[in-house]
């Protein structure tokens, strides 16, 4: 952040809940960017997933890593598991990354979960298995 105050960096905080339709068909092992950090820094609160394959659990790797650097091997943090159907049919809820990997999430002084991304820094999702229906994918995040 270009601040060290919390006071001015809260008071220019942006809402951005960039959104990513993970496409029927999409290659195994494809890595799709889904955030990057602001010009003065990002948090990311949440990453919400929803399955519209009513059959099929869908496996993602989770890549947090400086901007471009998706296929070095040690940014891989780890691999989340989304349920069939989740978000799309009133019976499943969407899944969260905040609920499935929380480890990755710092909290900060009020007790709120959050990823901190630097302007140099990006989260991928890679699919483990080509998709045979679409999965979207939204960051809830507010930027500096």
């Amino acid at each position: 952040m270009n601040s060290s105050s919390n006071t001015t960096s809260f008071a220019t905080l942006t809402g951005a809940y960039p959104a990513i339709d993970l496409a029927s068909a999409l290659s195994i092992n494809t890595d799709t960017l889904v955030a990057t950090g602001a010009t003065n820094a990002s948090v990311v609160l949440d990453i919400l997933f929803r399955n519209t394959d009513a059959s099929n659990i869908r496996n993602f790797d989770i890549i947090i890593c400086p901007t471009g650097s998706n296929a070095t091997a040690q940014y891989n943090r780890t691999q989340i598991a989304v349920p069939a159907s989740a978000g799309n049919n009133g019976n499943v809820q969407l899944a969260s990354l905040a609920a499935l990997a929380p480890q990755l999430f710092d909290i900060d002084l009020a007790g709120n979960r959050l990823i901190t991304l630097e302007s140099t820094m990006s989260i991928y999702v890679r699919n483990k298995a080509a998709l045979t229906s679409d999965v979207y994918v939204m960051v809830k995040q507010r930027n500096f």
